[in-house]
């Protein structure tokens, strides 16, 4: 009776550290990446926004983002083209600035963008 008792014993002792070293290399795993929900996407790129008035597009790449916006007067394309006025700033955690980097002028996500366009908050897409 003994026998078997150590016999459960030891099994179960067995049993127990592979579990364990599975659950830690699981944990180890877990570590080393977060999961791809937490992610985050990178907010380099190109995000554009037009409707029947206007066409903006802002480049973001790394500290910095430029960006072009045309006003749409009916002359056509070549005209607006050449009167679109340009701006850029600095890039710091995900929300564009001036130049200076004093007045927030909007943020990104890696998805979308907002910005101020006259007098309301514009959402460029990616």
């Amino acid at each position: 009776m003994n026998y078997i008792y150590n016999l459960v014993l030891i099994i179960s002792f067995f049993l127990f550290s592979c579990s364990n070293s599975s659950l830690e290399s699981n944990k180890t795993n877990t570590n080393n990446q977060p999961p791809k929900s937490f992610q985050q996407k990178s907010i380099n790129g190109v995000y554009s926004y037009s409707d029947n008035s206007v066409k903006s597009i802002v480049t973001i790449s790394e500290n910095r983002w430029r960006a072009k916006l045309i006003i749409i007067s009916g002359f056509g394309d070549s005209y607006d083209n050449s009167n679109a006025s340009y701006s850029s700033g600095i890039m710091k955690d995900g929300v564009l600035y001036d130049d200076s980097g004093y007045f927030e002028l909007g943020s990104a996500d890696g998805t979308s963008l907002a910005i101020q366009i006259s007098s309301s908050m514009v959402t460029h897409y990616k």
